[in-house]
């Protein structure tokens, strides 16, 4: 297994040792800017949140409900790109160690290659 699958696994099953549910919450990136979206994120994990989902912002969210639509596109507006996603994984990561998973739709993914 990987190192970030096992992180994974391992904090799922430290949670189970626990008798809890893992707390898994989920932040669209780039919301409300890229710096504050990372700021969140952090945040969420002082919180107490075992693992977070980040979203990557796409312009079409029909799956999504309307909180999270809005969410995506003021940081699309905001000018949110990849690259952004992913500083927010890392930067988020590195300052927790914690497990931190991206979500988006297929078609962002096509686009970029």
């Amino acid at each position: 297994m990987s190192g970030n699958i096992q992180l994974l696994s391992d904090t799922l099953a430290a949670a189970k040792a626990e008798g809890r549910s893992a707390l898994i919450a989920y932040l669209p990136a780039g919301f409300p800017t890229v710096d504050g979206g990372i700021a969140a994120v952090k945040a969420v994990f002082e919180g107490g949140a075992d693992i977070v989902e980040i979203g990557l912002p796409h312009s079409d969210p029909v799956l999504d409900g309307p909180v999270i639509q809005t969410a995506d596109d003021i940081a699309l507006k905001g000018g949110v790109k990849i690259a952004d996603v992913m500083r927010t994984v890392r930067e988020a990561h590195g300052a927790t160690g914690k497990p931190v998973l991206v979500m988006t739709y297929w078609n962002p993914i096509d686009r970029y290659g």
